[in-house]
């Protein structure tokens, strides 16, 4: 029997892709119109749903530092990192609810073909949908977006991204965003809500904005079914 651990041990931020229809479920995308916006995937990695979005002639652009590097690169990178993670998964099975996923082999099957969709994609698409920028910086144009997505970054890695990072980031988002910002999820490695989460709710740099957290119809991580919503 595998030694139970309280977390995933991670030296860095990693990189695991997730499918279109995670990101559907994880940010409550059926109230959003889809057709007619403006979204930015932001640090949006290995995901697939800058290119299964586009496939369904939505206007998605994705945005990293790691596009600075070759589709081999990364693919390279994607693999090592997922072994990684697949690696730990028996010690930490238990911080996970496995229905979604029925067990880490479909786990790690939805991974592959997610980070396989966007190696494809970035080869294709290039820096037409890919841009390059380092958090919390961005050439983006003021309101360039309608909807900015951040998928398994801020809060998650609340022990290796400072406070002033998180709240550095989302005041970037704002500026490049005209109407909301969707965070998900709002718990940390160890599936316990990130107490960077109540600092952004009462921080006066966001007083001027709408905060909800909202449950959605997906809950992979343990406790990690909500998403923070501000309207910008």
């Amino acid at each position: 029997m595998p030694e139970l651990k309280d977390k995933l041990e991670l030296k860095d931020i990693v990189l695991l892709g997730r499918t279109f229809d995670e990101y559907f479920r994880a940010f409550n995308l059926q109230d959003i119109d889809l057709k007619n916006a403006k979204i930015l995937d932001a640090a949006s990695g290995v995901s697939s749903f800058c290119a299964e979005a586009a496939l369904q002639g939505f206007n998605v652009t994705g945005s990293d530092r790691i596009y600075s590097l070759s589709a081999p690169t990364i693919e390279s990178r994607c693999a090592q990192d997922l072994e990684l993670v697949m690696a730990q998964m028996p010690g930490v099975s238990h911080l996970y609810n496995w229905e979604y996923f029925k067990d880490v082999e479909s786990l790690k099957a939805a991974r592959q073909r997610a980070y396989k969709l966007f190696v494809g994609d970035f080869q294709r698409q290039g820096h037409r949908r890919y841009i390059t920028c380092e958090y919390p910086h961005t050439d983006f144009s003021n309101n360039q977006f309608s909807i900015t997505l951040i998928s398994h970054f801020l809060f998650l890695y609340d022990g290796r991204l400072d406070y002033e990072f998180h709240r550095e980031t989302i005041k970037e988002c704002m500026r490049i965003t005209s109407k909301e910002i969707r965070i998900f999820p709002i718990v940390n490695l160890e599936g316990e809500q990130s107490p960077y989460v109540e600092k952004i709710l009462n921080d006066e740099a966001f007083f001027d904005c709408t905060k909800d957290i909202q449950a959605v119809d997906y809950n992979f991580i343990r406790n990690g079914n909500r998403v923070l919503v501000i309207s910008v």
